[in-house]
């Protein structure tokens, strides 16, 4: 069994790792912009289901 779990400790180790690399990339403009947009868009369909 110990070599599972070394298999399993390496696993975590490397995903932790590419976790952490995404983690500090830099949000492209792009992306900020459609989230911007998609926030807007349900703040409107929600004040017009309201209305």
């Amino acid at each position: 069994m110990q070599k599972a779990d070394d298999v399993n400790a390496r696993i975590s180790s490397k995903l932790h790792q590419l976790y952490n690399s995404v983690r500090e990339e830099e949000i492209p403009d792009r992306f900020l912009d459609l989230l911007e947009k998609l926030d807007a868009a349900e703040k409107a369909s929600g004040r017009a289901a309201s209305e």
